[in-house]
């Protein structure tokens, strides 16, 4: 099974969907490749003007594939695949939007800041479990969020790590909208469309000003996270939460 499902660009909208349903679409070192390649890919295909991201089966995203993480040692550093991901997200020409339905947990959760809209039905739920791996936060969330929401609220998300509720999410505007789960696709399209029939390099070169208001000093700050990620990982701490995660 393929990690990215590719439906064909239609009118210049690129589909691309997260199909590891039978693992609740979680990332593993070839989702990462995958999905980090496809958005570099569009970025370069003139015939790509909008990237509609989803999930196959009833969760977006569970986040990192834990028993993949733990063995990823051997291939190096385990942020550098997720770093590289919203890397290529934050330096893509073309929009990108998110389809969410159900979860985002984890990484799953943080890259939707990096999105330019995101629809969610009914039933999502974002949630950022670090701080009860032994982790913290990462992909900017700790700057995103706050700026969003407010400290009180980013920390009761981030560190408590209680659920963030879509409609809570639109709230503090991480999410456009909430729809009904039988017209969540109807509603992306849409907005995909209405994106793609744009002029392209408008549409382009306001995403890169967009883009430009948090700069250098965001993917200073996503690397600063990555590495203290890193360090925590390593200790006791993490890896016992980890491993009693993997036995539920």
């Amino acid at each position: 099974m393929n990690a990215i499902l590719v439906k064909q660009c239609e009118a210049g909208v690129l589909r691309l969907c997260l199909n590891r349903p039978e693992k609740r679409n979680a990332f593993d070192r070839e989702l990462y490749a995958a999905l980090t390649s496809a958005i570099a890919q569009a970025d370069s295909d003139p015939a790509v003007r909008v990237v509609l991201l989803s999930g196959a089966g009833n969760c977006f995203s569970a986040g990192n594939d834990i028993v993949d993480f733990l063995d990823e040692p051997a291939h190096g550093r385990r942020t550098d695949p997720p770093l590289a991901l919203l890397r290529a997200m934050r330096s893509c020409r073309k929009p990108i939007i998110a389809q969410v339905a159900g979860k985002a947990v984890g990484i799953g959760a943080t890259l939707l800041l990096h999105c330019d809209l995101v629809y969610a039905s009914e039933r999502s739920t974002l949630v950022f479990p670090f701080v009860a791996l032994g982790l913290s936060p990462e992909g900017g969330s700790s700057q995103l969020l706050p700026r969003l929401a407010g400290h009180i609220k980013a920390f009761e998300w981030l560190v408590l790590g209680e659920p963030c509720q879509a409609e809570d999410a639109v709230q503090v505007g991480m999410v456009n909208a909430v729809v009904p789960a039988d017209r969540l696709n109807e509603t992306c399209l849409s907005a995909a469309r209405r994106l793609a029939a744009l002029d392209p390099e408008a549409v382009q070169r306001s995403r890169a000003q967009l883009q430009r208001a948090s700069g250098p000093q965001l993917d200073a700050l996503m690397q600063a996270e990555m590495d203290q990620f890193e360090q925590l990982l390593e200790r006791e701490a993490a890896q016992k939460a980890l491993q009693a995660f993997v036995r539920r």
